[in-house]
């Protein structure tokens, strides 16, 4: 009895179990809703469709898939074949939890952080909306997230020890990265021009080996679609100054917006002169910073700023016609949180470039390398800023450590997200659970061909319609504000949307039946 104690004891007191907890509390309470999700959504329909040919060994791409996906749709295979895939969403919870769990190892491994305060850090990236919106289904955001922080994992490993199973498992994790996504090459970029500063040969020559054996790979091996190869870099961008400098900032913005209490600079000392530099330099920043910022140029021009998956009225918004209802509170909240982000990023800024020494070269020339990357990409998307969070908290440590302020400001900070995020998941969720499945139900009752239908901007892509003859729409719109659906339509059905604590203000999804 005494040996099971001090065995269990052991295993409290571990270096990692506080993250092996947290990890496990984390999928048992988000396990219901992904057993929700019985329908596909944005562009999750090509991924289902994709592993469901692997299952029968047929192992070509979709034409439209841009991602490689090849390692996320064979983890799906392996998935499926014992619990269906009608349950992949369930995967990509366990999936997530693995990033939550993988990040808590690299700040206890690596920055030295201590328990709490690596919990606390893990839950700011794993409770950010643009993290949590790829729960819910079959994205591939987060399965590309967990292989990109383990190859971080194992790359830092290996500069620590010099082992070469460090390396042979770093290598492994981003070459698996890349089978998710082409991106995953932005890393080995990285650490090859953060050696070539640094001048270190040996590091240049692995670095170099590696990235010029995954470029081989991904150009003269890997089976490229035609949505790849037609979906090139537009250099053009940047002869478009306010388009890069708006898409940066504003990439920073958002940010800064999601790690508002990691940020927040704890800036000692009594010497008036250095209190005075600070808030004149945070001031100047603030100002320089905002003037040249053009939302517009790259967005919808007002804060979360980029379109996809995060906007202000929820979750992936436009997937659905017409014009979505709002929640309660949702412009004051905007404005105040738009706000305090640019504040908070002012002082940061002004922070940073007092202690300029203190930047870590690697997550620098990161964070340079992949917004450069995104500012050449056919169109920015707000998921794809799901790498660059865990490497700004990398930056944000580096600098300002975590201090006791930044534990206190997390705790409400999280509060907050978990709220924020219960509303726009249950939202999406129910919204999109709802058309998929009267969809499938107006399919049967009225004997209509699937793309006679007008659901989900997932079900429009599964089922095309390239006439656009739809006899039923589903929309945001009542018949009261969108003068065809009074005139042309009748009503099948009006649905509100409604859960516990719902914040969300006349919430109502109309299905109109189209009059011969």
């Amino acid at each position: 009895m005494q040996f099971k104690n001090e065995l269990l004891n052991k295993i409290i007191k571990g270096r990692y179990f506080a993250g092996v907890a947290t990890a496990l509390a984390l999928f048992f309470l988000l396990l219901p809703l992904s057993l929700k999700i019985d329908f596909m959504q944005n562009d999750d329909w090509v991924y289902y469709g994709m592993v469901e040919n692997f299952m029968k060994l047929n192992f070509k791409l979709d034409p439209l898939s841009a991602p490689t996906f090849y390692t996320q749709g064979l983890i799906g295979v392996v998935y499926a074949r014992f619990f269906g895939l009608q349950s992949l969403p369930v995967l990509t919870l366990i999936i997530s939890v693995l990033c939550f769990y993988v990040f808590f190892v690299i700040l206890r491994k690596h920055f030295n952080l201590e328990r709490f305060g690596s919990v606390l850090v893990s839950l700011t990236l794993f409770f950010n909306p643009l993290f949590i919106y790829s729960v819910w289904g079959f994205m591939t955001e987060n399965y590309f997230l967990l292989f990109m922080l383990l190859s971080i994992l194992f790359y830092l490993d290996a500069v620590r020890s010099g082992n070469k199973k460090d390396i042979v498992l770093y290598v492994l994790f981003i070459f698996l990265a890349l089978n998710i996504r082409q991106v995953a090459l932005v890393f080995p970029l990285s650490t090859l021009v953060y050696s070539l500063f640094r001048r270190d040969k040996r590091h240049i020559l692995i670095n170099l080996a590696i990235l010029t054996g995954l470029g081989a790979y991904y150009v003269l091996v890997f089976p490229a679609t035609p949505e790849m190869t037609e979906k090139s870099l537009q250099f053009h961008h940047l002869r478009d100054a306010p388009f890069v400098y708006s898409l940066v900032y504003g990439s920073f913005i958002l940010m800064s917006a999601l790690l508002l209490p990691l940020l927040v600079p704890e800036f000692g000392g009594k010497n008036k002169l250095k209190w005075l530099l600070f808030l004149g330099l945070a001031v100047g920043a603030y100002f320089l910073l905002n003037h040249y910022f053009l939302p517009s140029k790259v967005s919808w021009g007002e804060f979360p700023y980029f379109e996809n998956t995060f906007e202000r009225k929820g979750f992936y918004p436009r997937g659905v016609l017409g014009t979505k209802y709002h929640f309660k509170y949702m412009f004051d909240l905007y404005r105040y949180w738009d706000s305090a982000a640019k504040i908070v990023l002012s002082l940061f800024v002004s922070f940073v470039l007092m202690r300029i020494k203190k930047i870590n070269g690697l997550w620098a020339v990161f964070t340079v390398i992949y917004l450069g990357v995104m500012t050449v990409t056919e169109t920015f998307y707000d998921r794809y800023l799901v790498i660059l969070i865990p490497v700004f908290i990398f930056l944000i440590l580096g600098v300002n450590g975590l201090k006791k302020v930044n534990k206190i400001l997390a705790v409400p900070f999280l509060a907050f997200l978990i709220f924020y995020n219960y509303q726009l998941s249950m939202d999406f969720i129910l919204v999109n659970k709802y058309i998929w499945n009267k969809s499938e139900e107006l399919v049967v009752t009225y004997d209509k061909e699937p793309r006679r239908i007008q659901g989900t901007n997932a079900w429009k892509l599964k089922y095309l319609n390239e006439r656009r003859n739809y006899v039923f729409d589903f929309t945001y719109d009542s018949a009261d504000i969108n003068k065809p659906y009074r005139d042309l339509y009748t009503t099948e059905e009006i649905k509100k949307i409604e859960f516990p604590g719902s914040l969300w203000v006349r919430p109502y999804i109309y299905v109109y039946q189209k009059i011969d």
